[in-house]
């Protein structure tokens, strides 16, 4: 199963117009790592995205990508206010984008989005289900979990062959854990530790009562998932890329933090020649799309490099050496 992270923001981008702090003009300066969209994530399998925020065009202009299929966690505008794009899709594609809505999020998201209008012109089919009944979409089993919130919200569980993966990118507070042991967990950021803050938070602050602590989450999912990534980065937490890295580092190797672009790829069976190819494809392709600007051409190398399947790759070849 190969996923990427079509956006790691908050319920806002980084950087924000008009915002002058460290994150967001380290956005601005940098590019690169230090700019989010809102939080989506793509699943090659099926071609499948999760989620259509304000920036999600742009973002998969950015990564190349057309999907096929669209889920919907729940009807804020950081994770649907983006819909117009299902119009540009279905354009591209002649024909339209599959749309999968949990019952109780349906008439939410047509209050608030012009689902119908889409759907009469034929851009969108939507498929509506319960989310006890699991759907079976290009070869992956997918199952909406519905948090215990007033309003409808959802994360998702996706099974294949490679393993189980959850996608729980915001009120994490509010999803009852499910059972079972996953190759990949990918959640809403917690609360994070005060030290590692560039301010501690005052006892008042809403960030106690709204997000589970950094310790709790841990020890939550400590021996449930091979791998934990945390999403939902809002630019308010105050932390720039290697700053989460390095917090990220003293909770262990099976713990990240995402970024947009953020490859994932459970199992092993792909072949590590053809792994090999693909890497050096996009060394080249990276080093033509920026031969006129060398500073982004590093940071995009940075992350290629970064790459949890090049890491991999890069194993692979120690140990057969």
């Amino acid at each position: 199963m190969r996923l990427i992270v079509v956006g790691s923001g908050g319920s806002q981008p980084t950087p924000k117009a008009g915002c002058a702090c460290r994150v967001c003009t380290a956005a601005r300066r940098f590019g690169g790592r230090h700019q989010r969209a809102g939080p989506s994530l793509y699943v090659h399998e099926g071609a499948v995205l999760i989620d259509t925020p304000e920036e999600i065009n742009a973002r998969l202009v950015a990564l190349d990508l057309a999907p096929q299929a669209v889920f919907w966690t729940h009807a804020h505008p950081d994770h649907a206010a983006g819909m117009r794009v299902i119009e540009f899709l279905a354009q591209a594609r002649g024909r339209p984008v599959r749309g999968y809505v949990p019952h109780e999020l349906y008439p939410e998201l047509m209050r608030r989005y012009p689902l119908e209008h889409m759907a009469r012109r034929g851009w969108l089919e939507v498929t509506r289900f319960a989310p006890e009944r699991p759907l079976q979409v290009a070869g992956l089993r997918w199952m909406a979990l519905r948090h215990a919130e007033e309003e409808p919200i959802y994360s998702y569980v996706i099974e294949g062959a490679a393993g189980r993966v959850l996608y729980a990118p915001d009120h994490y507070q509010t999803l009852p854990v499910p059972e079972g042991r996953f190759a990949l967990a990918v959640l809403q950021v917690p609360r994070l530790p005060q030290a590692a803050l560039p301010a501690p938070l005052p006892p008042t602050h809403p960030a106690f009562r709204r997000f589970k602590a950094w310790e709790a989450v841990l020890e939550e999912w400590r021996g449930k998932t091979d791998r934990l990534v945390f999403t939902h980065l809002y630019e308010a937490i105050g932390l720039l890329p290697e700053e989460y890295d390095r917090l990220a580092r003293t909770a262990g190797d099976w713990v990240g933090f995402a970024h947009d672009g953020m490859a994932l790829e459970l199992g092993e069976e792909a072949d590590p020649l053809a792994l090999f190819e693909a890497f050096r494809a996009r060394q080249e392709e990276i080093a033509r799309r920026y031969a006129h600007d060398p500073r982004r051409m590093r940071e995009e190398m940075r992350k290629l490099l970064a790459d949890p399947v090049y890491q991999r790759l890069k194993k692979g070849f120690r140990r057969g050496s």
